[in-house]
């Protein structure tokens, strides 16, 4: 078993009430299947699968089809979509 740590940025800390939570995994699995454990464990969760949720695997831009290994990885940080001008 790995504990990654899970960092909420932006209105998404807001929204999940936490600005991070540790996960405790026991194989890889995908930035998606990520966000649909951790929908399963907070009330709030759901806001991860809203369109546009953005993800970085230590501090690289990820897609959710992308697999975290829980033996190689140490943070995961989910935020809303960037806007600006």
């Amino acid at each position: 078993m790995y504990k990654i740590k899970v960092c909420f940025f932006a209105s998404l800390r807001e929204q999940l009430a936490m600005e991070s939570t540790q996960v405790v995994l026991s194989k890889p699995l995908s930035v998606l299947e990520l966000k649909e454990k951790i929908t399963a464990q907070y009330a709030q969760g759901s806001h991860l699968l809203d369109k546009g949720i953005q993800a970085s695997i230590d501090f690289e831009f990820a897609r959710d089809q992308d697999i975290i290994d829980p033996e190689t990885v140490n943070e995961v940080a989910f935020f809303p979509p960037v806007t600006g001008g």
